[in-house]
């Protein structure tokens, strides 16, 4: 559930994607700074740098030097409709929203008893768990179970919608 990694608690999870959560509080920021504000933080992205390398050998990565995971992703409370805020760096920009599987892993270590990022977990219902992002959120269900010999993930999906985009009549010419 919890790892220290230069003195900071994190998560590592692979649950599509590996990645690293942490508390942003935990690296002296609020979490929700911009990405331009957060990738302008030479010092904030040394120690991000530095707890992915060390947290690749310990997923089992290898050397993620040359690589754009794991990802990393700074957890905080939420401000409006979500359960947990989010920053995500891919591997060293910090990107305007979360991909699937990131959302995906994010929501997991969420709902991990004593994880970081459940500490800032506000609410989740029925497994659910929406993540906001800079530019919106993402919704994500997640189902884990727990016994003697550990959790276990039962089911892990997200919520998707769609718009429509135009209507319209065509009127194509005949061949």
């Amino acid at each position: 559930m919890r790892d220290s990694i230069a003195g900071i608690d994190c998560t590592l999870v692979d649950n599509g994607m590996p990645v690293v959560v942490l508390r942003a509080d935990a690296l002296g920021i609020s979490g929700y700074e911009s990405c331009a504000d957060l990738e302008a933080n030479a010092s904030l992205r040394s120690t991000l740098e530095d707890i992915r390398f060390k947290a690749g050998w310990l997923m089992n990565l290898g050397d993620v030097t040359d690589t754009t995971v794991p990802k990393l992703t700074l957890v905080a409370p939420p401000r409006a409709a979500g359960d947990i805020s989010t920053r995500t760096f891919i591997p060293h920009r910090c990107h305007d929203a979360i991909g699937v599987l990131g959302a995906v892993s994010v929501a997991t270590a969420a709902l991990l008893p004593g994880s970081p990022a459940s500490e800032v977990l506000t609410s989740s219902t029925g497994g659910t768990v929406v993540l906001e992002h800079p530019t919106g959120t993402f919704e994500t269900s997640i189902v884990v179970s727990s016994n003697d010999t550990g959790i276990t993930v039962e089911s892990a999906s997200i919520v998707r919608t769609a718009r429509k985009l135009m209507d319209g009549t065509v009127f194509p010419r005949g061949y």
